[in-house]
């Protein structure tokens, strides 16, 4: 099997386990019906309040209109509030309400998790030693990205 195959399998296992399981915690899992999407915008949202959808959707990696409908279905959940931005009016910032704020960190918390329980099956120069190679891994991603060439 080449590395490429190896890496695929690989990938796809530790994703199937960060974006299939229910990842809030009990008292969060009536609030929000898993969506890869649901999960990854308030995570958008978490970690830069004031955030634009054209932003989100950006991040996400999908069409503005998708986003629109995932924002809009965030926000009718009470999770999400939008707010006229002050520099330019025809434009929403969007910020977590109390309740988004709480099952966010409830995401990011399980998430941490299983990040720990991932990274225990390593030693900790070799846990040193993956999250520096991601770090790479990351950085030409970001390259790719930018359309920018990375050696």
């Amino acid at each position: 099997m080449s590395m490429e195959h190896r890496l695929l399998d690989q990938v796809k296992t530790v994703m199937r386990v960060m974006l299939i399981s229910e990842r809030t915690s009990p008292e969060h899992r009536h609030v929000i019906r898993f969506n890869a999407l649901d999960f990854h915008t308030l995570a958008i949202v978490r970690t830069a309040p004031g955030v634009r959808a054209t932003a989100v959707a950006a991040q996400l990696g999908v069409a503005p209109t998708t986003a629109s409908s995932v924002i809009a279905r965030l926000v009718s959940r009470g999770l999400i509030q939008r707010q006229q931005c002050s520099q330019d009016r025809r434009a929403y910032e969007l910020d977590l309400t109390d309740e988004g704020r709480a099952v966010a960190d409830a995401i990011h918390t399980q998430d941490l998790r299983n990040m720990a329980l991932f990274l225990s099956a390593l030693s900790a120069r070799e846990q040193t030693q993956l999250v520096a190679l991601m770090d790479k891994v990351v950085e030409r991603v970001a390259a790719l990205e930018a359309g920018t060439p990375s050696g």
